[in-house]
């Protein structure tokens, strides 16, 4: 069975890399630390899953997915955002934007590995 992929998204190096680590054995990984950039690759690459963190320079997360989301290529592809915001706004506003799911930082192994099996 072939490989799924996730774009990890996130300004933050040790957050990808321990994103990396904890998926690296199941999926094939792709990871970004700039919002601009990640829409180039989704340009490029064929992505199955999108793990999104919000709080980014230049180009915030709910900008990106919403740029996801209104691009025919992309839009069907699942967002999870990945944040230490655990306000409510920041919530629902994820959802608003188009997110399928919301982990707050610091997470856990269990609980992301359940979500992205959730939505892969």
């Amino acid at each position: 069975m072939e490989q799924k992929t996730i774009l990890i998204v996130d300004d933050t190096e040790t957050n990808i890399e321990n994103l990396m680590v904890l998926l690296e054995d199941r999926y094939d990984l792709l990871a970004t630390i700039d919002g601009n950039e990640a829409l180039q690759m989704l340009e490029e690459e064929n992505v199955d899953l999108i793990l999104l963190d919000i709080m980014m320079p230049e180009i915030d997360g709910f900008e990106v997915c919403k740029r996801i989301k209104k691009n025919e290529k992309t839009k069907n592809i699942p967002v999870i955002f990945i944040t230490a915001k655990t306000d409510e706004d920041s919530i629902e506003k994820a959802y608003e934007v188009g997110g399928v799911d919301y982990i707050t930082k610091p997470f856990g192994a269990r609980e992301v590995l359940s979500r992205i099996a959730n939505h892969i």
